[in-house]
């Protein structure tokens, strides 16, 4: 028994069970959300110095595994991670049991989170790159069901990734020989650009951003939500691992000024875009790449005390992410005919008040609105970009009011009691739909009014990462 086995090798197989109950969807949900939630509680509870102390004898349990010729390491140090990205899945595939996404999101849900953990947990950790790019052609299934014409926007997406991938790989050949390179070599110039060409990619950045809104308007919100949610999660605290094993990385000013930049741009011009926009879901896309550029620009503040904020950052804006996919997908799921157009939603509050406010409570928590639980930490990144890149901050606040504008928008069709495309006749709202929002609501009023309660055991997600500036 080891940990890769735990969390990497026992999800894979447990989806050849999983597949034999195709036919069989609500037992297939009901095993999923069971054995993810027994994965998270064993994620949590596991001694992290991996070792089970009986009355007669100590029991270890290793920490890596060989996979393909490929060592694959879980040590405690990464299991609050592991859990975070189980505990995503489970919460998604309760949604699915409701919504029905896709006959296949059980199976296919599982997989990506498992090849997940693997990429973050691979040595080499470059072999990584492969994993992800598996990742994103496991992912063409849950945005474009069978039967549904291939998307633009997905097809996007496959492309930035599998160039994101090539960029990454060649820059890892270029670095194998690193030691013997001095630092101001050429081939370090050569190699940052590409490997900051390779992650814009892979993260949607300005101007590899095209894919993220149109997918998000082309495809299910739940299965859409789930992917960007678990990639953005993961993507950060791999960005992290580059910067950790690279001491000419880590230690060049150049990379985090680039990295504070491409995330101010990210912030900036997703909130003006955001403003511009009339369907709902291509907003949340932006609201995506708003987040994207807040975790860039914690990483570059990473020696002013910054990666706190970003492991903060992570579990509220998963349960952000929830509540405005539950939320939306619960008004399509009771009105059949409703558009995402923002104009096929006015006056939506009358018949879902609680879903419709639930959306704008979570676009407000993204954007950091007080009383939310994004605000402690994103105030705290404000305050440490304006003492350290003051330079930054008009462009942030330009952004932050056109999200904020976007938002208010929105609220204001949400009330408006005319010219919605609404049925006559509409279903209420279920109790299956709403005690799951007002459970999440709840939970996001707790961490923000007491964070310590919570986030903390976020900050673990940081303890790898010894050669990076931590406060």
């Amino acid at each position: 028994m080891s940990t890769p086995l735990i969390w990497i090798v026992i999800p894979l197989g447990f989806t050849g069970v999983l597949t034999l109950l195709h036919n069989k969807p609500k037992l297939s949900s009901i095993l999923t959300c069971v054995f993810t939630l027994g994965l998270v509680i064993l994620a949590l509870v596991f001694p992290k110095d991996l070792a089970f102390v009986l009355p007669d004898q100590r029991i270890e349990i290793p920490s890596s595994l060989v996979l393909l010729n490929r060592t694959v390491q879980i040590t405690g140090e990464n299991l609050t991670m592991v859990a975070l990205l189980y505990a995503i899945t489970l919460l998604w595939n309760l949604g699915n049991s409701v919504f029905k996404v896709s006959t296949w999101f059980n199976v296919l849900s599982l997989v990506i989170t498992a090849l997940w953990v693997t990429a973050l947990s691979v040595i080499p950790f470059l072999y990584a790159a492969l994993l992800i790019e598996l990742i994103a052609l496991l992912s063409v299934p849950l945005l474009s069901p069978r039967g549904k014409k291939t998307d633009q926007g997905l097809l996007r997406y496959i492309v930035f990734e599998t160039l994101a991938l090539a960029l990454i790989l060649l820059t890892g050949w270029m670095l194998s020989g690193i030691s013997a390179v001095p630092t101001a070599s050429p081939l370090l110039v050569r190699a940052s650009i590409m490997l900051l060409f390779g992650f814009a990619l892979w993260i949607g950045a300005f101007p590899f951003h095209s894919w993220m809104p149109m997918i998000s308007q082309s495809s299910a919100p739940w299965a859409v939500s789930f992917l960007l949610a678990i990639m953005q999660t993961a993507l950060s605290v791999f960005l992290l691992t580059f910067l950790d094993q690279y001491a000419w990385l880590r230690n060049l000013p150049q990379v985090y000024t680039s990295l504070r930049w491409v995330g101010v741009i990210m912030i900036t011009f997703s909130g003006l875009a955001a403003s511009l926009q009339k369907n709902l879901a291509r907003q949340f896309g932006y609201l995506i790449m708003m987040e994207t550029g807040y975790s860039l620009l914690a990483i570059s503040l990473a020696s002013q005390g910054g990666l706190p904020y970003l492991a903060m950052l992570l579990l509220p804006r998963v349960l952000s992410y929830f509540l405005w996919s539950w939320s939306l997908s619960g008004i399509r799921l009771l009105q059949l005919e409703v558009s995402l157009d923002q104009s096929s939603l006015s006056g939506i509050f009358h018949i879902y008040p609680l879903h419709s406010m639930s959306i704008l409570v979570s676009m407000l928590s993204l954007l950091g609105f007080p009383l939310l639980p994004l605000f402690p930490q994103k105030q705290m990144l404000w305050l440490i970009a304006s003492q350290n890149a003051p330079e930054t901050i008009p462009f942030m606040i330009i952004g932050g009011l056109g999200m904020l504008y976007a938002i208010l928008h929105l609220f204001g069709l949400f009330i408006r009691n005319e010219g919605n495309n609404m049925s006559p006749t509409p279903q209420k709202e279920q109790a299956k739909l709403v005690v799951p929002i007002i459970l999440v609501l709840i939970l996001m009023l707790v961490m923000a009014i007491a964070p310590q309660v919570i986030l903390p055991r976020m900050l673990e997600i940081l303890a790898p990462f010894t050669r990076l500036s931590l406060p």
